[in-house]
Order: C-alpha cells, then sequence, then structure tokens
C-alpha cells in the first residue's frame, strides 16, 4: 500500500496557475468546428481545461476564453479522458526570443500612412 507524503510538491511550472473555472471554447486549425470547454487553471503560459473526449482532440488549436475576442495558439502538453493540460505558444516563443536576445521584440516597419 503507497502511503501518501507530507511534503509539498516542488512547483516546475514557470508561471505560476491560479483557479479559472471560466468558460472557453476551442477551434481547430483548417475546421469550421468548434468544442466548448472550461478552463479550470490558468497562467501566463498555460491551463488546464476540461474538454470531453480530451483524447480525441488535435495536437495543437486556438482557444477563446469567455469575454475575449483573443484567440490563444495551443499546444497539448498532456492529456487524459477528460482533461487537457496546454501551453500558449505565443508566449513560450516571445519568452525564449527574451531570454535569448534580452529584448522586448521590435517592429521593423513602420504603419503606411496615406497622403
Amino acid at each position: 500500500m503507497a502511503m501518501k507524503s507530507n511534503v509539498k510538491r516542488r512547483e516546475k511550472r514557470r508561471s505560476p496557475r491560479r483557479v479559472a473555472l471560466m468558460p472557453a471554447v476551442i477551434f481547430y486549425p483548417n475546421q469550421n468546428q468548434h468544442v466548448a470547454c472550461m478552463v479550470r487553471d490558468l497562467s501566463q503560459d498555460g491551463a488546464l481545461l476540461d474538454v470531453p473526449l480530451a483524447k480525441e482532440m488535435p495536437f495543437v488549436f486556438w482557444l477563446r476564453l469567455d469575454g475575449e475576442t483573443k484567440l490563444r495558439f495551443c499546444t497539448v502538453v498532456w492529456g487524459s479522458a477528460n482533461h487537457l493540460g496546454v501551453e500558449f505558444s505565443e508566449q513560450i516563443i516571445e519568452r525564449r526570443r527574451y531570454e535569448r536576445w534580452g529584448e522586448p521584440a521590435v517592429v521593423l516597419a513602420k504603419p503606411h500612412t496615406p497622403a
């Protein structure tokens, strides 16, 4: 029989997650379908999603949180029967770029203003 440990597990996430409990919608790439889900917890870099038939979801998809217009590009990190752990790919790319070069992204072209 396995014994439970009273020692807290060390958090390995790069940014802390907070309980969210908010509805969201998953959009598949190249599909008109969407799937309703519930965001259980959320961080700057990712989320835990309650998703019906999670094992049938694609490896990448777009997520829109309730009340937001922004779509977040997600990559599945792990999954179970009804849950997905996802990484918000754009935030991860930006942080790695910042860690490597140490400065925020710059706009290389000025917007065109009509005369």
